[in-house]
């Protein structure tokens, strides 16, 4: 994702003709980064909630994500008033977070949800803006980012499955690289709120600077 929003950056700021986000290619690594993203979703709800619930941690976590998708709805408004940000992939967490919870203990069961939601979006079963389709006059007609429940929500049930087979396996991590990831782990959306802002900033710099030269 910091990756793709550097790209992004590169083009905003007119240093590349990149046709991001919606030219070839550029549409689709969006889509590998929120399969990645969103079926980490479910990946995680598994390892943190599958052996009982525990609401204190649970209570936090979602208590960060509702601050931290105000702040970008807010901000969104003040940077994008014409489009700006009523459901992004943080909001998106958070709902999915909510709805994933009850399957945690039924993988089986979330997995053919998550099938059978990708499934019916793969052939135009569901309304890809619902329930937004009914309230649509009340916002921007293009939005800078938008994650749908038809079909992220199954991804985000199938990674439940997957993180019941990862709980089951145990799997043994190379203990060099486990401080690393797990300092990403612990840290994501401080890295996902920061990474923009400092991105731009940059870039800002860079061209204030460049303009100071003779």
């Amino acid at each position: 994702m910091v990756i793709f929003h550097f790209c992004f950056d590169l083009r905003y700021f007119g240093f590349v003709d990149w046709n991001v986000p919606n030219g070839p290619g550029w549409w689709q690594f969006r889509y590998v980064i929120l399969s990645i993203f969103i079926g980490t979703v479910g990946i995680s709800m598994s390892l943190a909630q599958g052996s009982g619930f525990k609401k204190k941690p649970f209570v936090i976590r979602q208590s960060k994500l509702l601050a931290a998708l105000l702040l970008i709805s807010l901000m969104s408004v003040f940077m994008f008033p014409d489009t700006w940000i009523y459901f992004g992939i943080l909001h998106f967490i958070f709902v999915a977070s909510l709805l994933c919870l009850p399957l945690v203990s039924k993988p089986l069961v979330a997995l053919m949800l998550g099938l059978g939601i990708i499934l019916a979006s793969v052939f135009g079963l569901v309304h890809p803006f619902w329930p937004f389709n009914y309230i649509a006059h009340f916002l921007p007609r293009f939005t800078e980012d938008f994650v749908p429940f038809f079909p992220w929500l199954g991804v985000a049930f199938v990674g439940i499955f997957l993180g019941n087979l990862i709980n089951q396996s145990q799997p043994v991590f190379c203990r060099r690289h486990e401080a690393s990831t797990a300092f990403v782990g612990r840290h994501a959306l401080l890295i996902y709120l920061l990474h923009q802002p400092l991105l731009f900033a940059g870039f800002s710099a860079y061209i204030w600077l460049v303009s100071l030269l003779p």
